[in-house]
């Protein structure tokens, strides 16, 4: 077991693992790495089984990170629990996920371990995403409607016009957070039912549903490459969302509202949204809204049959 407390070589402290998970992400590796090395944590690149030459420019140009090599993608929440499973063996005090087409600020890691510090019932922490190359924002964090959806909060404001402060939120995305290891022992890990999009909004409500806060950092910056692994608004990042929403409408609604929402829900992908696509002429995104509303349906079932079980 490794102290939480020690330090490790330059000053890199033990209590603080970063996972950076990349899936034939070598093209945007580089940045990522060298903006997050100087921020004094233990750097972990979370390998999906790439092909194309990572291994070799991490031995490369980064042999100070470790290469945790998965046989196969794994998707989002099961490549970052095998990441989170050796920092909770390690001693770890706090896990930072930060994705690959991700670049933290200088400060990053320092002002939200500030507000860990300040926060004690705060277990997930966020700070203000910005796009790439735009003086706008990506996200402050996430906000959940009625529905069930959950959008990056302020998305595509200017910078300059954000007026937000540090407080609560309901949740946080996974693209670049620090997760509280106390709280992950309690409440667990990533859904791996989940293979990309809304298991940080699990992770966030399962929080919530525990007593424990997500919490927004104003001045902890960073900048994404929006949508770098699957293409801002493809298909499989359509099919991927829709089939999450529906997981997570299942899960977490109460149940009598649940019931109602899931089949509309599918209804309105399958009926609407799908003869949408083909009228734009865009039979693949058509397609990837009616796998949704099955896949979706399908795992919401799976959900309730769950939930009735449960003891009361």
């Amino acid at each position: 077991m490794i102290p939480t407390s020690s330090n490790g070589p330059e000053g890199i402290t033990q209590s603080v693992h970063a996972l950076v998970l990349t899936w034939n992400g070598a093209h945007l590796l580089s940045d990522c790495l060298k903006a997050l090395l100087p921020q004094r944590a233990r750097v972990v690149v979370v390998d999906n089984a790439s092909t194309d030459g990572t291994a070799e420019l991490l031995q490369r140009d980064f042999p100070q990170v470790e290469h945790l090599r998965l046989g196969e993608n794994f998707g989002y929440g099961r490549a970052n629990n095998e990441g989170l499973r050796r920092a909770l063996e390690a001693g770890a005090e706090f896990v930072a996920l930060v994705n690959n087409d991700v670049e933290v600020g200088p400060e990053w890691l320092a002002r939200l371990r500030e507000a860990a510090r300040a926060q004690p019932r705060a277990g997930l922490f966020t700070g203000t995403l910005l796009f790439k190359d735009e003086e706008r924002v990506n996200s402050t964090g996430l906000a959940i409607d009625g529905f069930g959806r959950a959008r990056d909060r302020d998305f595509r404001l200017p910078l300059e016009q954000l007026q937000r402060s540090d407080g609560p939120v309901a949740g946080v995305s996974g693209g670049a957070a620090l997760l509280r290891v106390s709280m992950l022992r309690e409440i667990g890990l990533f859904d791996e039912a989940y293979f990309a999009y809304y298991e940080d909004v699990d992770l966030s409500l399962r929080a919530a549903e525990a007593g424990w806060t997500s919490w927004y950092v104003r001045e902890a910056w960073a900048r994404h490459g929006f949508g770098a692994s699957f293409g801002p608004g493809s298909p499989r990042q359509r099919y991927l969302l829709g089939r999450g929403h529906l997981r997570t409408l299942a899960l977490h609604q109460p149940l009598l509202k649940a019931a109602a929402l899931v089949p509309l829900t599918v209804a309105y992908r399958a009926a609407v949204k799908a003869p949408l696509e083909m009228l734009r002429a865009r039979p693949a995104l058509a397609w990837a809204e009616l796998r949704a509303a099955g896949a979706g349906a399908f795992e919401a079932l799976k959900v309730f049959s769950g939930r009735s079980r449960r003891p009361r």
